[in-house]
């Protein structure tokens, strides 16, 4: 097919909406501000002018992922090098301990390797990130306080020193640290205003350049780490470790970054969707238990985040019985109503049904656990929060094993429930089941945290199943437990997409980019590069 005829007309229809085709010619120049501890709910409740223009032409996610441990040492180190903290190692704050730079260098003198000329400026608070992160920089600076290192850039940015400025704000998290981060408290929110009015300023700084007209700026905003109420270091909220990000300029498409526009990536934190298909197949995942310690628990905590569908009746969530009966001896949890319940029974056909005071039917992601003690009780969790439970009457020679060799997900032990079928509609993540009941504390802990074989988890050794879903592709959900217990996907109505839109990870990424570096894939970088919006990418000319 001769595509010329298309590419002409794109170039007609840029020239008379004004798209210039030397822009592609112009200087490229870039700001990258970091903001310690600005939590992802800010910019809806502070007044940000500022933020809200570069968000007006920018792709931007108010939840983007930060990571944890959620500190400005560990954000930055993450920032800057374009990898999460189980590759640059740098997992304290104030403290570089442990580092693997060496292997995964800061973007900085990815950039001076590969483009010596462009001159770097890195005006900081912390003067160890410029001596360990940002050492090639050609014009480091470190001040004792945002007003100063404002005026620092806004100097910097006025004349011809640097092709690339990184700048560093830390008052909202000073503030935090000794209030909180609370939106209710005034200093934390003045503190997020007056970063504003910098970051406002230096806009306008760079918009009155002389030489503005011949650069293509791009200007890069992001919050190295959020942080509890409290302003302690808990690593376990989503306040922590949810971020926002702002990538403005580079030729970028202005748009809200959402998940449900993305496909799944490779290496990433991706969740799984399985829906109702059109013709009535059923799909599910299912796990052999045939065997295992997971077939018939005495005791157990079952946890997963979980994302409601469109659904009726009392379709099963996860199970190995018959649903056909909540007498039939094993376990489901299933929907009730526009919230969820457990049910088990023995093999005397004992029964219990223990719900959730609360709707999971809301278009949000829930964390829901259920923890199981056959002599003693059962327990429900929804977001960390106790929302039911019951005392058992379960003797030690009880049997609760169902007859069937599967747990299922999205369908009970027969893999054939019909009602509400033909299976539960609605995402998964982090599905993880414990031979042993956890405390609310415990799940408390570590319901945010991923890559949990790797952790400190006190009851490690009693994990037996974790489904991170993060496959982009394929039929096998990989267990991570240690123990082997893989799943099958089955049926054809699933989707893969990614949990985050995006993340501090994509910040060195999306910079080399803008800079025109071709990155190489030994360098192991784990974030993506945004999409451009330049229509004529899309096509070719013969």
């Amino acid at each position: 097919m001769n595509y010329r005829w298309i590419f002409w007309a794109i170039a007609l229809y840029m020239i008379g909406t004004g798209y210039s085709f030397a822009q592609t010619a112009k200087t490229k120049k870039i700001l990258v501000i970091g903001v310690d501890g600005m939590i992802y709910t800010a910019l809806d409740y502070a007044t940000t002018p500022g933020l809200d223009r570069l968000i007006a032409d920018a792709s931007y996610s108010k939840e983007g992922y930060g990571g944890l441990p959620a500190n400005s040492t560990t954000g930055w180190s993450t920032l800057l090098t374009g990898v999460g903290v189980d590759k640059h190692g740098v997992r304290q704050a104030n403290s570089f301990t442990g580092n693997k730079l060496d292997q995964y260098p800061s973007m900085v003198k990815r950039i001076k390797s590969q483009l010596p000329a462009t001159r770097i400026a890195s005006i900081l608070r912390e003067q160890e990130i410029n001596t360990v992160l940002n050492s090639d920089a050609d014009l480091k600076y470190n001040h004792g306080s945002d007003e100063k290192v404002f005026e620092q850039a806004k100097e910097v940015l006025a004349g011809q020193a640097a092709d690339a400025v990184f700048v560093q704000f830390s008052s909202p998290k000073e503030v935090g640290l000794l209030q909180g981060y609370q939106l209710r408290k005034a200093d934390y929110v003045l503190a997020i205003q007056q970063v504003d009015t910098y970051i406002a300023q230096l806009v306008d700084g760079i918009q009155s350049r002389a030489t503005y007209g011949s650069e293509n700026w791009a200007i890069f905003v992001v919050s190295t780490h959020g942080g509890s109420e409290t302003g302690l270091s808990m690593n376990s909220t989503a306040a922590e470790l949810k971020v926002p990000l702002i990538f403005s300029g580079a030729d970028l498409d202005n748009k809200e970054l959402l998940t449900a526009n993305m496909v799944a990536k490779e290496n990433a934190d991706n969740f799984l969707t399985i829906n109702k298909a059109p013709a009535g197949e059923r799909t599910y995942g299912r796990i052999p238990i045939a065997g295992t310690r997971l077939q018939g628990m005495d005791k157990f905590t079952i946890e997963m985040w979980i994302k409601a569908g469109a659904n009726s009746s009392d379709p099963v969530i996860m199970g190995d019985k018959d649903w056909g009966s909540g007498g039939n001896p094993g376990f489901v949890i299933c929907r009730s109503g526009s919230s969820w319940k457990i049910n088990f029974a023995n093999n005397l056909r004992a029964r219990y049904d223990i719900g959730s005071s609360k709707s999971i039917e809301d278009g949000l992601w829930h964390h829901i656990a259920v923890t199981f003690d056959k002599t003693k009780e059962c327990i429900v969790y929804q977001d960390g929060e106790r929302v039911g439970g019951a005392a058992l009457t379960y003797k030690e020679t009880d049997l609760m094993a169902s007859p069937f060799n599967y747990i299922y997900l999205s369908q009970d032990g027969t893999g054939g429930y019909n009602d509400g079928g033909p299976n539960w509609a609605g995402s998964f993540n982090e599905v993880r089941i414990w031979s042993t009941a956890l405390s609310q504390q415990t799940i408390k802990d570590h319901m945010y945290l991923q890559h949990i074989e790797k952790s400190s988890h006190p009851q490690l050794p009693f994990l037996n199943l974790y489904l991170k879903l993060d496959e982009a592709r394929g039929t096998v959900l990989t267990d991570y437990s240690g123990k082997n217990n893989h799943a099958e996907l089955v049926g054809p109505a699933t989707e893969r997409r990614p949990y985050y839109p995006v993340g501090l990870t994509d910040v060195a990424v999306n910079v080399l980019s803008h800079m025109g570096i071709r990155m190489d894939g030994t360098w192991g970088l784990e974030g993506s590069t945004l999409k451009s919006n330049v229509p004529f990418r899309l096509f070719k000319v013969n």
